[in-house]
């Protein structure tokens, strides 16, 4: 197959309380008897889109997706409270338990790589494959690596998103713009959002990068709330031992899946994606040249739709 399959709604959307604070956004796509896949988005504190779902054939995949605490439709929105991976983690096998499942199908890109990969760490038993995209394991200084990365290779931008702070610290924008997220001004925090919203979304979109800020198409409350999210997973290294990650992938070497990752990924590095394979070499594994982070590259899309079809026949 050549084409992704088409946007489809979902037959299924409704709320689920995680507990005392967080009630989740969950929604359900394709087939209701079909094999299950949990869908993990990027961030922390973005979502999905419909678009995304278009390597999973509607006939045979049952997806399941939800806004992580604190996201987008899941509320309170940016709520920090009780907002760990360990809490997203529970909450996965949660929804398992809920929806009947045995094992399921697990697919994360970006931050859900992560967050796939820590699950899957410590419930293999209940994944029937793994397939992770974009691929970070939060080792240790990841934080600092999209400001590094842009500082060298497009200082147009990071002129720009330099700019807000004092030149005095200019040579750790990560420390300024942290504070000025979880700022409990509203005014610099949201300013401190714009910008960092802007800056992400610039380097994930395309491997030709146009080194130009621009305004985020999503509205201040959604902005806001998602860098501080991501800011607070950032501050606290996703609540994960320092390479917590790698050192249990021993626990993935019977899982099928698969592995792809942008040879020009600023936002999270290919060697993480490399290292994982190293460690996990049951997984099918591409390095997507002249692509960068996002799942909408074409080759990155056509690997995933690819891989999708090959687990019709080889997940456990």
């Amino acid at each position: 197959m050549n084409t992704v399959y088409p946007e489809i709604s979902p037959f299924e959307a409704r709320q689920i309380a995680a507990d005392d604070v967080h009630t989740l956004h969950v929604e359900q796509y394709g087939n209701p008897d079909g094999v299950p896949v949990v869908f993990l988005h990027g961030g922390p504190g973005a979502s999905w889109s419909r678009h995304d779902l278009r390597v999973f054939d509607p006939a045979h995949y049952r997806i399941i997706c939800f806004d992580q605490r604190g996201t987008w439709r899941s509320t309170p929105l940016g709520e920090l409270k009780d907002n760990t991976t360990p809490h997203l983690i529970a909450d996965i096998e949660t929804l398992r338990d809920m929806f009947g499942v045995q094992q399921w199908i697990v697919y994360g890109g970006s931050w859900g790589s992560a967050l796939a990969v820590a699950y899957a760490e410590a419930y293999p038993d209940h994944c029937s494959a793994l397939v992770v995209r974009g691929v970070t394991l939060f080792r240790p200084g990841f934080e600092h690596w999209d400001f590094r990365m842009t500082r060298r290779l497009y200082p147009e931008a990071w002129h720009e998103l330099a700019a807000l702070a004092p030149t005095n610290q200019h040579d750790n924008l990560y420390e300024f713009y942290r504070r000025a997220i979880l700022s409990e001004e509203r005014d610099v925090a949201l300013e401190a959002s714009q910008y960092w919203y802007a800056f992400s979304d610039l380097l994930s979109n395309s491997c030709n990068i146009d080194p130009a800020f621009s305004e985020p198409d999503e509205p201040n409350e959604l902005v806001l709330a998602g860098a501080r999210i991501s800011m607070h997973y950032w501050e606290h290294a996703a609540f994960l031992p320092p390479d917590a990650l790698y050192d249990n992938t021993h626990q993935l070497r019977d899982l099928p899946g698969a592995i792809v990752h942008g040879r020009n990924d600023y936002n999270c590095p290919v060697s993480d994606a490399f290292d994982l394979h190293q460690a996990w070499p049951r997984a099918t594994f591409k390095i997507v040249e002249n692509a960068g982070h996002s799942c909408q590259e074409p080759e990155t899309m056509q690997f995933l739709l690819n891989t999708m079809e090959r687990l019709k026949t080889e997940a456990r």
